[in-house]
């Protein structure tokens, strides 16, 4: 999947289907069952635990006082609900295993790209530095000493 900005419902019904191997209509409604399920779970009892993935929770917030930030006059904010989820620890830590996992990927595939780029950087290096130049080294004769 993409990251969380570029994913909606279309991209999860296509990604569904192709996982279960439906057709992205029969995928869809899958989706919408399941999404109306948890909708009428959380109405009835405030709470669905679904283990290895996360907690859905309804709390009600009480009646308070506010300031509108335009005019900074007080304002009352209604009484509402409010949706929560929870991941549950399970879930949170295969997933940064995945994320560790993708990041060492692109780290080995980098260090790769600059050793193979190293590597044919190098052996033209040597190329150039012994054009025109004899294969061998002199070495100066053994008890004479190099002058400076």
């Amino acid at each position: 999947m993409a990251k969380a900005s570029g994913v909606g419902r279309d991209e999860l019904v296509s990604n569904v289907a192709e996982t279960t191997e439906l057709t992205k209509e029969n995928a869809k409604k899958a989706i919408n069952a399941v999404l109306e399920g948890i909708l009428f779970l959380l109405e009835q009892s405030g709470m669905l635990r679904l283990s290895n993935f996360g907690t859905f929770s309804v709390k009600k917030t009480k009646e308070r006082q506010g300031i509108n930030p335009k005019t900074q006059e007080p304002i009352t904010i209604p009484a509402s609900y409010r949706m929560g989820f929870k991941v549950s620890k399970t879930w949170k830590e295969a997933m940064l295993a995945r994320k560790r996992g993708q990041a060492r990927d692109k780290v080995k595939a980098s260090l790769s790209k600059a050793t193979a780029k190293g590597k044919a950087a190098a052996k033209a290096a040597q190329k150039s530095k012994t054009a025109g130049k004899p294969a061998f080294k002199k070495v100066p004769a053994k008890g004479k000493k190099k002058r400076k």
